[in-house]
C-alpha cells in the first residue's frame, strides 16, 4: 500500500523538526494573547465588584437613614461612622477586592450627607463615587 506524504526517505513516520517548531510557536503566540486578554478581564471584574460594593454601601446607608433626625449615622458624637456589620448579608462589610481594605466613607456621627468612593484600575481609571440621595 502506498504511504501518503512520507516525512523523510529513511523514516516515513513522525514529524519533522520544522513542523514541531511551528506548532510550538503557534501555541506560544496563542498563550501570550490569552494571558493578556485574561489580565484585562480580571481588572474589569474587580472594577465591577467595586462598583457593586459602593452601590450596596450606599443603599445600606439610605435604608438606615433616621427619618426623624435626617441623619445617616447615629454613632457617638465626634466618632467615625461606618456601615454596621448587620446591614449586609452574612454580616460581611464589602471590602476592596485587591487590597481587602474597607471603602472610605465620609459620614461622621450625625451627618446628613455621605460620600463613598472606590478607585478603579482600568483606563480611564479614576474613581467611582456615590453620594447621598436624600
Amino acid at each position: 500500500m502506498k504511504k501518503f506524504l512520507p516525512k523523510t526517505i529513511n523514516n516515513p513516520q513522525g514529524f519533522t523538526l520544522i513542523e514541531l517548531m511551528i506548532v510550538v510557536a503557534i501555541i506560544a503566540v496563542l498563550s501570550v494573547i490569552g494571558v493578556t486578554v485574561f489580565g484585562g478581564i480580571q481588572k474589569d471584574s474587580r472594577n465591577a465588584r467595586r462598583r457593586a460594593d459602593v452601590d450596596a454601601i450606599s443603599k445600606a446607608l439610605e435604608v438606615h437613614l433616621n427619618q426623624t433626625t435626617n441623619q445617616y449615622c447615629t454613632a457617638a458624637a465626634g466618632s467615625y461612622c461606618a456601615p454596621a456589620v448587620g446591614w449586609f448579608a452574612a454580616g460581611i462589610i464589602p471590602v476592596d477586592p485587591s487590597t481587602n481594605a474597607v471603602y472610605p466613607t465620609s459620614p461622621a456621627a450625625g451627618a446628613t450627607t455621605y460620600s463613598i468612593c472606590a478607585t478603579l484600575e482600568t483606563p480611564p481609571g479614576g474613581t467611582y463615587c456615590r453620594a447621598n440621595q436624600q
